[in-house]
């Protein structure tokens, strides 16, 4: 089957409709519907059906679109490649990583990096999707607070932090010290969602072993998303000390949590596959790093 017309099949399934493939493609409804019918033909196999006077996919239509997706990856990489080049940034960083080390531990690593880098080399952080940028080759590196555990992929552990409390200075519990699990009984708790990424998300599972787990009352997936809600009053945000680097916490007070479990950042990379130098640089700088 040529690239074209599984294209037009991936159009149709995404969109669930010849017409609205037609437009998504910019060609004409016809055109798509004997594309199908050509792509049927060839392959001998039923890929739309109509229902109540509309196509739609059919099974077989769903599961060969399934089956081609590392093929979909490749080409929208190539295509952005393509735009990377076009606009002179072929030599660039690349970076995929969970937003809470997005805003602690890599701006300070990105900025030491630029350091020894030519301007000319570009610096991409995507968010989240971690494990699948890696594996389709999209990024250099990766961050997360776990171990992906995958055979294509190397886990690189980079330092452990406990769990802090951000909470504002008109707080009654402001004056404390440090805090405990009894202490944090009856507030409103703030904190991360699931990473989504890790095999052994080591965030939630300081949470649940701090106890806390349960009493978690709004969950965000940007930290600066939990420092605006502290300061609006909303609650005490329980975030990872990583945190404690970043100006995120600028006017709020950040206590240590009692016996807290650890929290470990972890970068990620191909593995076998060879870093360039920007890359290298940035891990270097990660590892190298005094964490809290």
């Amino acid at each position: 089957m040529r690239l074209g017309p599984l294209l037009t099949l991936d159009a149709f399934v995404r969109l669930r409709g010849t017409g609205e493939a037609a437009q998504g493609l910019g060609v004409s409804q016809s055109a798509v519907i004997k594309t199908l019918k050509h792509a049927e033909e060839e392959l001998d196999l039923s890929l739309a059906v109509t229902i109540q006077g509309r196509l739609v996919p059919t099974p077989e239509a769903l599961a060969l679109v399934q089956r081609a997706q590392p093929l979909f990856a490749t080409l929208r990489r190539a295509r952005h490649e393509a735009d990377m080049i076009r606009v002179g940034m072929a030599d660039r960083l690349r970076v995929a990583t969970v937003p809470g080390l997005a805003h602690s531990i890599l701006p300070p690593a990105i900025a030491q990096t630029r350091r020894s880098l030519s301007e000319a080399v570009a610096v991409e952080i995507m968010f989240d999707h971690v494990r699948e940028h890696l594996a389709a080759g999209e990024v250099d590196l990766g961050l997360s607070y776990g171990p992906m555990q995958t055979p294509d992929i190397e886990d690189l552990p980079l330092g452990e932090s406990p769990l802090v409390c951000v909470l504002a200075g008109g707080h009654p519990l402001a004056r404390r010290r440090e805090l405990t699990r009894a202490d944090l009984e009856g507030e409103r708790l703030v904190s991360y969602a699931p990473d989504g990424v890790s095999s052994a998300d080591s965030f939630q599972s300081a949470l649940i072993g701090a106890g806390l787990a349960g009493q978690i009352a709004i969950t965000v997936r940007h930290t600066d998303t939990a420092c605006h809600l502290v300061r609006e009053g909303v609650g005490l945000a329980v975030v990872d000390g990583f945190v404690i680097s970043s100006n995120l916490v600028e006017g709020l007070l950040t206590l240590p949590l009692e016996q807290s479990p650890p929290v470990t950042a972890y970068a990620h990379q191909r593995r076998g596959s060879a870093l360039g130098r920007p890359a290298r640089l940035l891990l270097d700088e990660l590892q190298g790093r005094r964490m809290p």
